[in-house]
């Protein structure tokens, strides 16, 4: 499943729903993890829950993350997670957000390794499930634990470890310490997955030479940018710097509206694509104007209309 080097879609709960995960394979990521899903809504047949699960067969191998804190739990969905055709299944410990946290799930478990640990022998009980894990390097700058979850994950057979090098408590804050996440790749038994604050190629590149890191987890630097898997690639294997011309970005940012459209409908579709929009505008010519204008358009045939405005204007 891991080829080399290779460029991951991070799951971003809200954002890396069936549409964004197509578009950005579409630019050459070679997987894309979903959105977070509630391990205890999937064994209680929450709704929501099994729609986040739902595969798309253009992506393939299908990466479902599940979040939860109990290990029989969490191995129950994981089953419930293949048997709906999931290829591979992501732990998530590593996510701040406080409502994530107060349940004992995400980040909460960096605080817990003993419980992370019990989940990761959950799952690897027979009959194993294939299971990886996403974690920070720690809850806070005086309990790192990254060390100690790649020793775990290895003894419990998980098939890699992602790791985002910045602790709970800095959330979003600061810089990622990749010098950290490096110092601790030559003790590593099992794939490593480096992530956090990679936001152009030739960042990409600099994290992919790190001796012994298996590849890299793309998120926030992707948001109006999907193509910059693309980018990447053709700076990593070509050794070119390329860049969509104007009419390839129209086409994209209308792609993903009409992927929207079909996967929720016209109402909540337009919702969903006015944020991405802002994204989608940031930098341009006119980008101001069209964020204001935004907000008064109702329909998808109007949100068109001006994409196309914004484009006269960028020329």
């Amino acid at each position: 499943m891991f080829t080399k080097n290779p460029l991951i879609l991070a799951p971003m709960a809200g954002l890396c729903d069936r549409p964004y995960r197509r578009l950005c394979r579409s630019f050459g990521a070679d997987l894309a993890v979903s959105e977070m899903i509630s391990a205890k809504g999937l064994v209680y047949g929450d709704r929501k829950s099994r729609i986040l699960l739902a595969p798309d067969e253009s992506d393939r191998p299908y990466w479902a993350q599940l979040f939860g804190s109990e290990p029989e739990i969490i191995r129950d969905a994981a089953q419930i997670a293949l048997e709906a055709g999931a290829d591979l299944i992501d732990i998530n410990m590593g996510c701040p957000v406080k409502k994530v946290v107060r349940t004992g799930a995400g980040a909460a478990l960096l605080r817990e390794p003993e419980r992370a640990e019990a989940i990761m022998r959950a799952l690897n009980r027979a009959p194993a499930i294939p299971y990886t894990i996403k974690i920070r390097s720690g809850w806070n700058n005086q309990q790192t634990v990254l060390d100690l979850f790649i020793e775990m994950a290895a003894t419990h057979n998980a098939q890699a470890l992602t790791c985002h090098p910045r602790t709970a408590a800095m959330m979003f804050s600061g810089r990622a310490d990749w010098q950290q996440l490096a110092a601790a790749l030559p003790r590593a038994t099992l794939p490593i997955i480096g992530s956090g604050d990679i936001n152009d190629p030739q960042t990409a590149i600099k994290a992919l030479a790190i001796p012994g890191l298996a590849g890299i987890m793309l998120g926030r630097g992707t948001l109006g940018h999907p193509w910059i898997f693309r980018e990447i690639k053709k700076l990593l294997q070509e050794g070119v710097e390329w860049t969509p011309d104007s009419e390839l970005k129209r086409a994209t940012i209308l792609k993903h509206g009409e992927l929207l459209s079909e996967e929720y409908g016209e109402k909540t579709g337009l919702l969903l694509y006015r944020k991405h929009l802002a994204w989608y505008s940031k930098g341009l010519a006119g980008a101001a104007a069209f964020r204001k204008r935004l907000f008064t358009l109702t329909s998808f045939a109007e949100l068109e209309n001006a994409i196309g405005d914004l484009f006269q204007e960028d020329v």
